[in-house]
């Protein structure tokens, strides 16, 4: 499926998880306070899911497009072990 960023931010936050679950690949988790950041890709852009850790539940999930946040990715990538190195 073909999605802009701009048709995925029109969609609802349950119409974006459902999109992402079938579509998206998952790249990389973080944690930053009460929240556990799981970062996607999909459609040749990146997408975030803000998880709050207690819970369990899905409070955010937004485009991301700031190079220096996903930078902060680059570490938590182990590149031999996603082309089975």
């Amino acid at each position: 499926m073909k999605i802009s960023p701009t048709e995925f931010r029109k969609l609802s936050l349950q119409e974006r998880y459902i999109l992402l679950k079938k579509e998206g690949e998952h790249i990389a988790a973080k944690a930053q306070g009460i929240h556990r950041i799981h970062l996607f890709g999909i459609a040749g852009f990146y997408v975030e899911v803000w998880i709050v850790i207690s819970l369990n539940q899905v409070h955010w999930i937004e485009v991301q497009e700031n190079k220096s946040i996903l930078a902060e990715y680059a570490s938590t990538v182990d590149v031999k072990k996603n082309l089975g190195i």
